[in-house]
């Protein structure tokens, strides 16, 4: 009887990634596409985790890719949507990016 990994996955610039959670070590890690005029390359990477495949969406591409060893099993470049952020959901989970911000501080006055 074959037990499922569990990983914590992870996925920033284009890239999705399983970590061991106990050791922090990496497992594997998947380039969304290869090639140095990539459409994800460098992109933030959305992901849902739904049994034992990993959604990815970056720069207006979808994947699927295998939990167990991170193999894009498929890959949809959702022509005709533009190249912007993806949210996903499923099965009553969402995925979706909010708004970024850049907090400084304000100059301090003298008096």
């Amino acid at each position: 009887m074959s037990t499922k990994p569990h990983f914590l996955i992870a996925a920033t610039n284009g890239q999705v990634m399983a970590i061991d959670p106990t050791t922090g070590e990496g497992i594997w890690a998947t380039a969304l596409q290869n090639g140095i005029f990539s459409a994800t390359s460098g992109a933030d990477v959305c992901i849902l985790v739904a049994g034992d495949l990993i959604y990815a969406g970056a720069s207006g591409h979808l994947f699927c890719l295998s939990v167990e060893d991170g193999r894009i099993l498929w890959h949809n470049p959702l022509k005709g949507f533009g190249r912007h952020d993806i949210t996903l959901a499923m099965d009553g989970i969402s995925v979706q990016w909010l708004k970024k911000t850049i907090r400084t501080s304000n100059p301090s006055t003298s008096s």
